[in-house]
């Protein structure tokens, strides 16, 4: 299969999950606004037929039209997959399919349906007791957040696959980005993709802008429009995604220097940090029944917001410009329930 095919095959849309065909001059107008040097429309149409011929499109004439859409089943894993995936590999998909919570592996996954269906199938074809425990394995597991579980906005699929192209092709994204102060705006902006970050269930595009040195959040269901140009730039060697993210802590929100954080816990409130410390150079101990701990953290807003997740089970100890800080906010809030 030629670049062209893989192309062409990636802008159809799929037998199994969707109803629609497309015209040969909509693929050709794709085609062109997302390849370098695409074909001649006559070409695209050539190229539409042979994949017709090898089985791995349908077409629907329509009076004079032609339209296409690619076989279910036609993704080059899953046509290769029915007849040799095993129980182990059909778990495997099943499971990854029923446990990805998260919005970008949820997002990425839908180019295994086929695949996923073909698990399915796989796994209630069952001919012994071994077999069968495979099929009812699933059902025995579960997967829940240790947090307050919220409904974050959903990501706009095609969106998102702009994204994801300009990114992986290293390519220049335009986008209308609409802010929570901005909602009507309708301008757009050229940006450089440099990675996707998920947060507490909300996705971030990382992209720089060219004349400015430090790159910018977006949130990804705040797009309006993305689409992935034909202009490729120069993926800054000195950018590195897992340093922005979890040296420099830029999704920590108002990052501002490290401390050395004391806090005094009651009432058992603490006991997690004995397995899950707060810091590499963490040090606890217990006295006067509860438990003291010490360690060397980034001040944010989000530590903060874990701080007042304890209520009245942790007291800070120090630094003394945080315990202040959060002193002062219990007496407004005391001040409000005592109305």
């Amino acid at each position: 299969m030629s670049n062209i095919d893989r192309e062409i095959m990636r802008l159809l849309p799929d037998a199994a999950t969707q109803n629609a065909y497309v015209s040969t001059p909509s693929i050709y107008k794709r085609l062109v606004s997302t390849v370098p040097d695409a074909p001649s429309l006559k070409t695209v149409n050539r190229h539409l037929q042979q994949l017709e011929l090898h089985g791995l499109v349908e077409m629907d004439k329509r009076g004079t039209a032609n339209l296409w859409r690619k076989k279910a089943g036609a993704s080059g894993l899953a046509a290769k997959a029915g007849a040799m995936m095993t129980f182990d590999e059909a778990l495997a998909l099943q499971t990854f399919k029923r446990f990805s919570s998260r919005q970008i592996p949820e997002l990425v996954a839908e180019s295994l349906t086929p695949l996923f269906d073909i698990a399915d199938t796989r796994l209630q074809r069952t001919n012994t007791e071994t077999e069968r425990k495979y099929s009812r394995w699933s059902c025995k597991v579960a997967v829940e957040s240790g947090g307050f579980a919220l409904h974050y906005p959903a990501i706009d699929r095609s969106k998102f696959a702009e994204v994801s192209r300009a990114l992986f092709e290293e390519r220049k994204l335009e986008i209308v980005y609409r802010p929570r102060h901005n909602t009507d705006n309708d301008k757009a902006k050229v940006v450089l993709p440099f990675g996707l970050v998920e947060v507490g269930g909300l996705v971030y595009l990382v992209a720089g802008t060219e004349g400015k040195p430090n790159p910018t959040m977006y949130r990804l269901d705040r797009l309006w429009e993305a689409q992935a140009m034909l202009e490729s730039f120069e993926y800054p060697h000195s950018f590195k995604l897992d340093t922005y993210v979890r040296q420099q802590r830029n999704f920590d929100f108002m990052i501002e220097k490290e401390a050395l954080l004391k806090l005094k816990f009651f009432g058992g409130a603490g006991d997690h940090l004995l397995e899950a410390p707060m810091s590499k150079d963490q040090k606890s101990d217990r006295k006067d029944h509860a438990l003291h701990v010490q360690g060397t953290v980034m001040l944010s807003q989000r530590l903060r917001w874990w701080l007042r997740s304890f209520g009245p089970n942790v007291e800070v100890l120090g630094p003394a410009s945080l315990r202040a800080e959060l002193a002062a906010e219990a007496v407004a809030l005391a001040s409000i329930y005592n109305k």
